[in-house]
């Protein structure tokens, strides 16, 4: 990820979201939480494979500049992210947690 630039962060699900109850998606950086997302924050749109039938979901949102800036870049400087959902039964179930590097901009004022 780049600091102070709008990436689009993507999530793949096997199963409709719209199925959970609850999605957060939580970033951490040097063991605190940086940035939160939830269901609320997504857009959800069908994968279809080449025959038109649905494969799973793309679940995302953009991120924004200031969000993006709330990430420290640097050598070494990494982040984590990790979803996890609440079905409506009440099972709560983590996805793997997954490391990106962080880079920097050479002027990270928000256009």
């Amino acid at each position: 990820m780049i600091r102070a630039t709008t990436p689009k962060q993507v999530f793949t699900f096997e199963q409709n979201p719209d199925l959970f109850e609850k999605i957060l998606i939580t970033y951490a950086q040097n063991d605190k939480i940086v940035l939160e997302k939830e269901k609320s924050d997504l857009t959800v749109e069908p994968v279809y494979n080449p025959s038109e039938k649905i494969v799973g979901y793309a679940a995302w949102f953009r991120m924004t500049q200031e969000e993006a800036n709330t990430f420290l870049s640097g050598p070494g400087k990494q982040a984590t992210v990790q979803v996890r959902v609440k079905t409506y039964t009440g099972e709560v179930l983590a996805s793997e947690k997954k490391t990106f590097s962080v880079q920097d901009v050479l002027n990270d004022e928000v256009l």
